[in-house]
């Protein structure tokens, strides 16, 4: 192995320094480094991203809906924060808290946790709702990430069984799903088709 090679250096690289082989990627909009002001910066980011939102004519808008900043700290840990342009950001106030958005606020989460916690996903909230809508909407809130602590626990049971078979599924997709019909209910076993195919080969 060439130890020159920068793409191996085991340092994080943002989207526009690596090769991206023709992969569709999200748009980067900056790289700030430690010493740089990132208050300026997120004012610059929210006014980029308002200048590409319209207004239609059915009372809805039109263009980007926001950014995230990956932030990387001194242990070399990632901390997600959005950036809305400010048309975006009062509709998700005047909205108030609700259960889609906690849930995608979960999924989200997974991002960089293993598993859904209160009290990393309670800051996440804090960036588009008061903690007392928080506090208010907490038992929804829980029942929220238990759904996804149940869901993650399936994934991980299904792909365990079908790791277990040894057959790849685009190698022979009949025999993988009549031998996993054996455990899991038919009722499941578009799920279990679905979650394979997402994340079997992984």
């Amino acid at each position: 192995m060439d130890n020159t090679d920068p793409s191996m250096d085991g340092q994080y690289r943002s989207i526009d320094e690596i090769d991206r082989l023709g992969v569709p990627v999200p748009t980067h909009l900056g790289h700030l480094k430690a010493g740089d002001d990132p208050v300026a910066a997120y004012g610059r980011i929210r006014e980029k991203l308002q200048a590409t939102i319209q207004s239609r004519d059915d009372d809805k808008l039109s263009g980007h809906e926001g950014a995230v900043w990956y932030v990387t700290t001194a242990k070399m840990e990632r901390v997600l924060f959005k950036c809305k342009p400010e048309s975006v950001e009062a509709i998700h106030w005047k909205g108030g808290i609700n259960k889609a958005a906690v849930m995608a606020t979960c999924w989200n989460l997974l991002e960089t946790e293993d598993v859904p916690d209160y009290g990393k996903l309670e800051r996440l909230l804090l960036e588009e709702y008061s903690q007392a809508e928080i506090d208010a909407f907490r038992e929804h809130i829980d029942a929220c990430i238990a759904f996804v602590g149940e869901e993650l626990s399936f994934r991980e049971c299904v792909l365990e069984a079908y790791h277990g078979i040894g057959i790849k599924l685009n190698e022979d997709k009949a025999s993988v799903m009549r031998m996993l019909s054996s455990r899991f209910p038919r009722a499941l076993m578009k799920k279990v088709f679905t979650l394979i195919s997402r994340y079997g080969n992984v």
